[in-house]
């Protein structure tokens, strides 16, 4: 829980959860890198939460003790495991808690990639994705060990790509979405940016 700080003037608490070590060391490079005055920026990333159920039920937990909550779902182990069915479920009952969910097919790297191409090939893990990643002017060497991503900055270094590269082409994956494959990529991540942005400019 955040705590107030008597003589200075209130700011906006967000929380963000999810399940991943990327995920946790990306948005504490976000929090990091712009320190945000407005805003207070919690990742909430327990290292063994376990599933997309944990995820919900950690984010729904958090929804009373701040402004905002954002939920970071990877969807490539729900549709492996045949649960869509239950998790969107499960996800109503957490957006009518007030959390923001956002999902990512098949995995958070998919937001990374669309940094530097538009791209609807469908990914079936997120082994592949990372070995786009990989390719030449893109981010090579690229893996999820804790120290490369600690190093790589992902947000420090490659934030001047996301308002005119990542999140366009995050947003042209969510037209005619019902018409696609399963598998098809998302990247809602794109609108915790379009958020972010708005509140710290």
């Amino acid at each position: 829980m955040p705590r107030r700080t008597k003589g200075f003037p209130e700011r906006k608490t967000v929380a963000i959860v999810g399940d991943g070590q990327m995920e946790r060391i990306y948005f504490s490079d976000l929090r990091d890198t712009d320190r945000p005055k407005n805003l207070a920026i919690y990742p909430d990333f327990p290292r063994k939460i376990g599933s997309f159920m944990g995820v919900l039920d950690k984010a729904i937990e958090l929804s009373s003790g701040y402004d905002t909550v954002f939920a970071l779902i990877d969807m490539d182990k729900i549709i492996q495991d045949k649960q869509q069915a239950k998790y969107e479920k499960l996800k109503k009952n957490t957006e009518r808690e007030g959390v923001i969910v956002l999902e990512n097919n098949p995995c958070t790297e998919i937001w990374i990639l669309l940094h530097f191409l538009n791209t609807g090939r469908l990914f079936t893990n997120c082994d592949e994705v990372s070995k786009q990643i990989c390719k030449p002017d893109r981010i090579e060497n690229y893996n999820k060990s804790e120290k490369f991503l600690i190093q790589a900055g992902l947000y420090r270094n490659f934030r001047h790509l996301i308002r005119d590269a990542a999140i366009p082409n995050a947003k042209l994956l969510e037209k005619d979405r019902k018409s696609k494959d399963v598998l098809y990529p998302r990247a809602e991540l794109f609108r915790f940016f379009e958020w972010y942005f708005r509140q710290h400019p």
